[in-house]
């Protein structure tokens, strides 16, 4: 797996998007398909995952790797930190997720006390973007 810094990511992301061509949501799905992948080659279904997804695309992509790795039998705790309008494609993940069926989500505020998390459990950080 290769790491880029933000800037980089968001380079490659525009350079994708206007060259494919796909749209910003296929490659959201894309990521996301990508990165189950490699969890699921590196990580046991026993393993709890703890995701937490902001309302920007940072959380869509949060919320479409909670949906795939619940397809897998993962066990997923969602929880969806509500600040503000989520972007379009955040949102059509958390209703592709809402429609599965598989995973309880949970919105809270920053004023809900974070939920309780297991040393065994594995946290997926959805809130933190890059900046621009």
């Amino acid at each position: 797996m290769k790491i880029f810094e933000a800037a980089r990511v968001r380079e490659i992301d525009r350079y994708t998007i206007s060259n494919e061509p796909i749209d910003s949501i296929d490659l959201m799905e894309r990521a996301a398909t990508r990165l189950t992948g490699w969890y699921v080659r590196h990580f046991k279904t026993n393993n709890k995952v703890v995701i937490f997804a902001g309302p920007g695309n940072n959380g869509g992509d949060a919320m479409a790797m909670a949906r795939m790795l619940a397809e897998r039998q993962f066990r997923i705790d969602c929880y969806l930190l509500s600040m503000g309008t989520l972007s379009e494609n955040c949102a059509t993940n958390r209703d592709r997720l809402l429609s599965q069926g598989k995973v309880d989500m949970v919105e809270f505020s920053d004023e809900d006390p974070l939920p309780a998390i297991n040393p065994e459990d594995v946290v997926v950080d959805g809130i933190f973007g890059s900046c621009h």
